[in-house]
């Protein structure tokens, strides 16, 4: 199983995924060959799970997509193969995270500041702060011409756009999409929730992160250190 650590929080997060999917019209199999499928089942997800302990995710992905063709039900294996486009994503991005961070701005410099970020940076996370609107809405236009994703978040005086690009952008936002999956065909197991709720933590959107986070809670209430954490926040949201 895999573990997210979100940056801006001390507790870990927990990243167990269990969906279950059926298919219509499938092929009735034997015993013999139900067994092989099983063993070779085995075998490639081994094999992932020590591509990942070793860092090699772009192996363990391929291999994790392997094991989800021979058993394309199981639960755990879009849990690790969403954690291992997770963790890469996080790779591409390096070390600092945010990978850059730009003030409140005319509209011609934050636009300036902005495409030096992602020149320098080229993948990652970018964080933007203004009290303008015109502004906020300017680089959001900009940065989703350059095929950014952008997370807006709005607070009293303030606007926040957490940015992500390039690999980083592609590896996070397809994690998401496997956690989300999985909440649409097993909506009462804990996992996903909370896989999504430290994604959306690690860019900053603390509403939407602690709203997954308690239904999470909800469905596994027993999580005494998810428990703990929501605790923390129990006065702001």
């Amino acid at each position: 199983m895999k573990l997210q650590l979100p940056t801006l929080i001390i507790v870990c997060l927990s990243v167990v995924l269990i969906l279950t999917i059926y298919f219509l019209g499938r092929n009735t199999q034997s015993i013999q060959e139900s067994n092989e499928e099983s063993e070779e089942f085995q075998t490639v997800r081994i094999d992932a799970e020590n591509a990942y302990n070793a860092q090699n995710f772009n192996q363990a992905i391929e291999l994790y997509e392997q094991a989800l063709e021979l058993r394309p039900e199981n639960a755990e294996i879009y849990n690790d193969l969403g954690s291992t486009h997770y963790d890469l994503g996080l790779k591409y991005a390096g070390p600092k995270w945010p990978s850059w961070q730009i003030m409140d701005k005319s509209v011609e410099g934050a636009l300036a500041e902005f495409d030096r970020a992602i020149q320098i940076t080229e993948s990652g996370y970018i964080v933007f702060e203004t009290s303008s609107t015109e502004i906020a809405k300017a680089v959001e236009e900009k940065a989703k011409l350059k095929g950014a994703a952008v997370f807006p978040y709005h607070g009293n005086s303030q606007t926040t756009l957490n940015i992500l690009i390039g690999s980083t952008k592609d590896h996070l936002l397809q994690a998401r999409w496997m956690f989300r999956k999985s909440i649409e065909l097993k909506s009462t197991y804990a996992a996903p929730y909370r896989n999504i709720g430290a994604f959306y933590m690690k860019i900053g959107i603390r509403d939407k992160a602690l709203n997954y986070l308690r239904e999470a809670y909800k469905r596994e209430p027993s999580d005494e250190v998810l428990g703990e954490y929501l605790q923390q926040f129990r006065s702001e949201f």
